[in-house]
């Protein structure tokens, strides 16, 4: 793991928790000051824990994610490799279909999929 984008990504998280801005925005300005790019940000529907998880790539198959928790207040983060990628890849190609398209396929399986994965390997509290 790369230590200088994982320290770039939790000064961007730190830089933005305190601002006034839904959760996509803030993922997206995360990506920008971090110079990463937004894979998706999904809305996660049936978990105790968390209401939406994002994504952001970086260098060298690092991943930056983002989850905010059930009552809005609290984002965790993790940077995570390659070893999650069948995990993000269907939730990073349906980010880039068109809203019609989006609209027509549940995500929500991938991401709660995704989330498991995540509290498995220690990088997520949750259930």
């Amino acid at each position: 793991m790369n230590e200088l984008d994982l320290m770039i990504f939790q000064m961007a998280v730190e830089s933005v928790r305190s601002l006034s801005l839904s959760f996509a925005e803030k993922v997206a300005e995360i990506a920008t000051r971090s110079r990463g790019s937004l894979l998706f940000d999904v809305r996660v529907d049936g978990d105790a824990e968390v209401q939406r998880v994002a994504a952001i790539r970086y260098q060298g198959e690092q991943t930056g994610v983002l989850a905010l928790d059930r009552p809005g207040l609290v984002t965790h983060h993790c940077m995570v490799n390659g070893t999650f990628s069948h995990f993000i890849a269907p939730l990073e190609n349906w980010h880039s279909m068109p809203l019609s398209m989006q609209a027509k396929i549940d995500a929500t399986g991938h991401a709660s999929l995704f989330l498991g994965a995540l509290r498995k390997a220690g990088h997520m509290p949750g259930s």
